[in-house]
């Protein structure tokens, strides 16, 4: 059962934005949605949905569009530097950890 979380206004803006920028950046390469949905191998409503920002779009399918789009390499970058995170292991401690599972290193 998949659940949609609850977006503030600030979130969706910023989900707005992205979606945008995804469009604009189909758009920059001349591709039509379609053959965009054929190179990540879903169909064109969702690309439609990928872009109207709908907040149902899955994270794969936005991983998809951002691979075909030619931003893979990028997507490390996104956490590289966490200064709040780092803030709060050396205030607390590190309470959790994913031992187990680690943490990738793009």
């Amino acid at each position: 059962m998949q659940t949609n979380a609850i977006l503030s206004t600030e979130e969706l803006g910023s989900l707005r934005l992205l979606s945008e920028r995804v469009r604009l950046a189909r758009l920059r390469r001349n591709l039509t949605q379609a053959e965009f949905a054929e190179r990540m191998g879903v169909r064109r409503l969702t690309v439609v949905s990928l872009e109207k920002g709908r907040p149902g779009v899955t994270i794969s399918t936005l991983l998809k569009a951002l691979t075909v789009l030619g931003y893979t390499e990028r997507l490390g970058d996104l956490l590289a530097s966490d200064p709040i995170g780092e803030e709060m292991e050396i205030a607390t401690g590190r309470k959790r950890a994913g031992g187990r599972y680690g943490v990738a290193d793009f």
